[in-house]
């Protein structure tokens, strides 16, 4: 804690764009979310990691709430669009580009993601719940689009992408806490992803029912 400014004269004297803040309290706030539920976190203590004033959280976020919403919608935004390779790249190749920029963010990234995918979709409270279904949802728009060349956008492959971003997240998870390696998990991910789309996808749709 030795980089904070103390409060008084010396903290005043710092001055940040309002995006620059809300960026510093968010920083914090990760930390505190990935460690306990986010209905634990106070906003004092979000305050406190920060180095701001309570008012300073109140007055960009409103409560802890809504400082958890802030921290899901960036981090699921963040490891959507990382994801940039698409048809023009030839699949084997997109499919690990694209695996390997969302671990490097979720590398990167450790305390947004574990705050985020960590509670998963079981989530008590609905908007939050929401914005987590929402951020998967963006997951599968991009992976789509992504891969729009060997895939086409229907209602077998829109929930079959869905389940592939829960088994991205529990291979992620295990890779995090040291259970498998990074280069198991971005091979399972690539095998398992193309797999799905050349394969699974279309097996499916032929044996859907008609209309």
């Amino acid at each position: 804690m030795a980089h904070m400014i103390p409060a008084g004269a010396g903290a005043r004297r710092q001055r940040m764009q309002p995006g620059e803040r809300r960026a510093q309290i968010l920083d914090a706030a990760r930390g505190q979310f990935s460690e306990r539920s986010y209905t634990t976190v106070s906003t004092a203590e979000i305050a406190a990691a920060a180095g701001v004033g309570r008012s300073l959280v109140h007055h960009y976020f409103g409560g802890a709430r809504e400082v958890f919403a802030a921290v899901v919608a960036d981090g699921g935004a963040a490891l959507a669009d990382v994801r940039t390779a698409g048809p023009e790249t030839p699949l084997d190749e997109r499919l690990a580009r694209n695996v390997a920029a969302g671990l490097d963010v979720v590398a990167a990234n450790r305390e947004t993601w574990l705050a985020v995918a960590g509670h998963g979709t079981a989530l008590a409270d609905p908007g939050i719940r929401e914005l987590v279904l929402a951020a998967r949802e963006h997951t599968v728009e991009r992976m789509l689009t992504a891969n729009r060349d060997v895939v086409r956008d229907t209602p077998v492959a829109r929930a079959l992408l869905r389940c592939y971003t829960t088994f991205s997240a529990e291979a992620t998870r295990a890779w995090l806490a040291g259970e498998q390696t990074r280069a198991t998990t971005e091979a399972l991910l690539v095998t398992a992803c193309r797999d799905l789309l050349l394969h699974t996808i279309p097996a499916l749709e032929r044996a859907a029912p008609a209309g």
